[in-house]
């Protein structure tokens, strides 16, 4: 018979393979079976797996991860509630002289009752900027900032405005304040101003007006320096304003304080003193040996 003769229509190898079928389909058969059943095995250990490592193995570290998420927002909302606030800073305003000068004058706020602040301000006058500055505020406190005697270039301009920047933020020491700020402030801060005066005087031909007042100084502290920074008030609106400081003030000092306006503003109702030395600054008290 040819080779490629076929037998009952079915070629050799078809007949070959069938033959094969026919041995060994009990073994494939067999094979098929396990196969299925390792595959099932499989997706079953799997399974298993995966719900002993989510809720045995893995769950217990997870859910550290969640409650350091938790503590860390904490964290962060604490962090966010004791950061201070930004200060406050007034409009500028601008008192005119008569020989060409300005005064400027604004205040700046701190609602902060643990942290004080020190920064640089410039007064700004018709586009024109002034000398930068320093100053501070007291927590919880209003300080008075000036730029006096300013000749700008352009005259006439009433207009001006201020900048405070590279505010450096101070937490309060609790070594400092054991006793509570307010208390703390009170012993230190305790400055008062009698006997204050307002009146007008003739110098020659000119009038002018003239403040006197007599600072005391109640506490137990002396300072380096005091700066007094006294405005003419009418109505709500203060006329005019200058600065002055007071050095080497002893405890219980008493010291008569009288100061000219050249410009006399007109009806000035009363005037303001108000004294402003850095407390939590330790340069700024008198070593107790200079005044024994």
């Amino acid at each position: 018979m040819a080779e490629n003769e076929s037998i009952g229509g079915f070629t050799p190898g078809e007949l070959q393979f069938a033959s094969w079928w026919v041995r060994n389909r009990v073994a494939l058969r067999k094979a098929e079976r396990n196969s299925l059943i390792v595959l099932i095995v499989l997706l079953y250990g799997y399974s298993a797996w995966g719900l002993l490592d989510a809720f045995v193995i893995s769950y217990p570290r997870e859910s550290l991860i969640t409650q350091g998420i938790a503590t860390n927002q904490q964290l962060l909302a604490g962090l966010e509630n004791d950061r201070p606030q930004s200060v406050q800073v007034s409009d500028a305003t601008v008192f005119t002289n008569s020989d060409g000068r300005v005064d400027m004058m604004s205040e700046v706020d701190n609602p902060n009752t643990q942290w004080w602040a020190e920064f640089n301000y410039r007064f700004n006058l018709g586009g024109e900027d002034a000398p930068l500055r320093s100053g501070y505020v007291l927590p919880g406190g209003s300080q008075v900032i000036t730029q006096l005697g300013y000749t700008p270039q352009t005259a006439g301009s009433k207009q001006a405005t201020v900048t405070v920047d590279n505010v450096r933020w101070h937490r309060l020491d609790p070594s400092v304040t054991a006793v509570g700020y307010d208390n703390y402030k009170n012993d230190r801060l305790n400055l008062a101003i009698n006997n204050l005066q307002y009146t007008t005087l003739k110098l020659g031909t000119k009038t002018v007006g003239q403040t006197t007042f007599t600072l005391v100084n109640n506490s137990a502290f002396g300072f380096w320096e005091v700066d007094l920074v006294v405005r003419l008030i009418r109505g709500d609106q203060p006329e005019a304003v200058t600065q002055i400081a007071e050095t080497d003030l002893s405890p219980n000092e008493t010291r008569n304080i009288q100061i000219t306006w050249t410009d006399n503003p007109p009806s000035v109702q009363r005037t303001e003193v108000i004294p402003q030395v850095n407390i939590l600054d330790p340069t700024a008290f008198l070593p107790t040996e200079y005044f024994k």
